[in-house]
C-alpha cells in the first residue's frame, strides 16, 4: 500500500527569513489558533451545560432525597447547601432525561469524532485542507444551533445531532495540521504549531465561565451563541485560508519565494503495515495515548458534575473552578517550552531513557494526587482544586515532554499516519468514559465518584508498564529515513500536539 507522507522534509540549502507580521503565515496560524479555541470550547461545554439542560431530579426523587438529607452530610458537606444546589438544578433543567442518559450524552460526541478522523486524513491528502477546515467549523456550528430544538423533540434526536457535530469536528483536525506544511517554514514550524495548538487549552479554560454566564439566560443560549460564532468564523475563513501559496491572492512575492524554497511535497511511501502494527514502540505509543486520552477526556466530562455533586459547589462556582486542570496544563506547556529541549540537548544523551523516566514520574504523581483527592472530604474544596491544578500539570507534562514527542524520532516518515491512528483509537475512551461514569455513579455521592477516580489510577499504572517497558525514540529499521546517513536522521518538526 502506498502512503502519502508530508514528514520527509526537503532540506533547505540556504538560510533566509521573511517578515512574519502581516504575513499569510501569521494569518493562517491565528486562524488555526481561533479554530482550536472554538473546537475545544464546543467539545468541553457539553460536560457543564448538561447540568443546565436536564431536570436533575424528578419530583418524587427530589422529595426522597430531601427526606434522606443525611446521605449528603456523610461526606462532610452541608445538608442545606446540598438541598439548595439540588433545587437550583431542578429549576433550571427542563428535559426529562434519566440520569443515565444525561451522563452518557456528552460522550456521544466522540462516536462521530472517532469515525471521522481516518476518513478526514485521507480526504485532506487527496483534496487539500481548506474545504474540510471551513466545513468543519460551519457544519459543527449548524449542528449546535439545531441541538436545543432537537433535544426538546427527543433524546435520540439530540444524540444524532451531537454525533454529527463530532463527525464535523473530527473532519477539522487533520486539515488544520496538514495546512501547516504549506503555511509554516520549517524553521518556524515548531513555534507556530505550539501557538496554534495552545488554543485547545485556552478554549478549555475560557469555555466554562462563558457557558455559565450565557446559560443564565437559558441553557439553549450557549448553543446558539457559540454555534453562530463557529458558523460565522468558518464562512470568514473562506477568505483567509488557502490550500497553496499559488492560490493565495494577497501573499507577497517575498513570502511566496520564502515558503517555496523549502516547500514539501508529499512523497509516495510504501507503508510497511506488518512491521508497523507489530512494532513495540508503535503499540506502546498508541496504547499510552489511549490511557492518556481516558484521563484527559474524563476530566473534560466529569469536572463540572464532580464539582456539583461530590464537592457541592453551586453553578456559578463551577463555571469558574472547572477550568482548574486546564490551568495546570497551560502551566505545563510553559514549563516544557522553556526547559525540555534544553534538558534533552545538554543533560541526557539517551532520549528514550529521558522520556520513559519523565512519563513514569508524571504518571506516579498523577496516582498520588488522585489518591489525595479520593481521601479528601467534600468540605476541603480549595485543597481539592489545588490538587486538580497540579494534576493538570503532571498529566500534560507526561504528554508534552514524555510519550508524544517520541513519534518524531522512531517513525518520522509516518508521524502523520501513526498520530492519526493514535488519535482515532484514543478518542474511543471519550464515549467509554461516559458509560463508566453512568455505571459507577448512581446518586452522585463522593464515595461513588471515588470509584471513577480509581479507574484513573488504574490506567496510569497500565501506562507506566506499557510505555516504561516498550517506549522508545530509536529510529525503526522499517522507516525510510533509517536508510539515510546518520547525519541526516533528525526528528521532523511537522507533528503537532493534536490529541484532546
Amino acid at each position: 500500500m502506498v502512503h502519502k507522507s508530508w514528514n520527509v522534509p526537503k532540506l533547505c540549502t540556504q538560510e533566509s527569513s521573511c517578515r512574519l507580521w502581516g504575513s499569510a503565515r501569521l494569518t493562517y496560524t491565528l486562524s488555526a489558533f481561533l479554530a482550536n479555541i472554538l473546537q475545544m470550547g464546543m467539545r468541553n461545554m457539553l460536560g457543564l451545560i448538561i447540568l443546565r439542560m436536564v431536570r436533575a431530579y424528578p419530583r418524587e426523587a427530589l422529595q426522597s432525597s430531601v427526606n434522606n438529607i443525611t446521605i449528603s452530610s456523610s461526606c462532610g458537606g452541608n445538608g442545606n447547601a446540598w438541598m439548595e444546589s439540588t433545587l437550583d438544578a431542578a429549576q433550571f433543567g427542563d428535559l426529562q432525561w434519566s440520569r443515565t442518559q444525561a451522563l452518557a450524552f456528552p460522550g456521544t460526541f466522540y462516536y462521530g469524532f472517532v469515525f471521522a478522523l481516518p476518513l478526514a486524513g485521507h480526504l485532506t491528502d487527496r483534496f487539500g485542507g481548506k474545504v474540510l477546515f471551513i466545513n468543519s467549523l460551519t457544519l459543527q456550528g449548524v449542528a449546535f444551533i439545531l441541538l436545543p430544538l432537537l433535544a426538546h423533540y427527543s433524546y435520540a434526536a439530540a444524540v444524532t445531532s451531537l454525533v454529527f457535530a463530532g463527525i464535523f469536528a473530527g473532519c477539522g483536525t487533520p486539515p488544520l495540521y496538514q495546512l501547516f506544511v504549506v503555511w509554516a517554514h520549517p524553521t518556524e514550524r515548531t513555534a507556530m504549531l505550539s501557538f496554534a495548538y495552545s488554543g485547545l487549552i485556552i478554549g478549555s479554560i475560557c469555555i466554562y465561565p462563558l457557558t455559565t454566564f450565557l446559560s443564565e439566560f437559558g441553557w439553549s443560549v450557549p448553543f446558539y451563541v457559540i454555534g453562530s460564532v463557529s458558523l460565522a468564523y468558518g464562512i470568514t475563513c473562506n477568505w483567509l485560508i488557502y490550500n497553496s501559496v499559488e492560490q493565495h491572492p494577497r501573499i507577497s512575492d517575498a513570502e511566496r519565494e520564502y515558503l517555496q524554497q523549502c516547500a514539501q511535497q508529499p512523497q509516495n511511501l510504501s507503508l510497511p503495515w506488518r512491521s508497523l502494527l507489530t512494532s513495540p514502540p508503535v503499540l506502546a505509543f498508541v496504547l499510552t495515548h489511549v490511557f492518556h486520552n481516558y484521563t484527559f477526556l474524563l476530566f473534560s466530562l466529569i469536572i463540572p458534575r464532580f464539582m456539583r455533586e461530590a464537592m457541592q459547589l453551586n453553578m456559578k462556582e463551577i463555571g469558574f473552578l472547572s477550568s482548574a486542570p486546564f490551568l495546570g496544563s497551560l502551566l505545563s506547556k510553559i514549563i516544557c517550552i522553556l526547559s525540555c529541549s534544553i534538558i534533552e540537548r545538554r543533560v541526557f544523551a539517551n532520549r528514550s531513557y529521558l522520556r520513559r523516566v519523565l512519563y513514569a514520574v508524571c504518571a506516579l504523581a498523577n496516582m498520588i494526587l488522585l489518591s489525595i483527592i479520593i481521601i479528601a472530604k467534600c468540605e476541603q474544596k480549595i485543597f481539592v482544586l489545588v490538587m486538580f491544578v497540579l494534576l493538570g500539570v503532571t498529566t500534560d507534562m507526561g504528554f508534552s515532554g514524555g510519550y508524544w514527542p517520541t513519534l518524531l524520532y522512531f517513525a518520522p516518515s509516518f508521524a502523520g499516519m501513526i498520530s492519526g491512528l493514535a488519535n482515532s483509537v484514543g478518542h474511543i475512551s471519550g464515549f467509554l468514559a461516559s458509560h463508566v461514569i453512568a455505571t459507577l455513579v448512581k446518586t452522585g455521592l463522593k464515595s461513588e465518584w471515588n470509584h471513577v477516580l480509581l479507574t484513573l489510577i488504574f490506567v496510569n499504572v497500565l501506562a507506566i508498564i506499557v510505555f516504561g517497558s516498550f517506549g522508545s525514540t530509536s529510529l525503526q529499521p522499517w522507516d525510510p529515513r533509517s536508510q539515510k546517513p546518520e547525519s541526516e536522521v533528525k526528528p521532523s518538526n511537522t507533528a503537532s500536539e493534536t490529541a484532546n
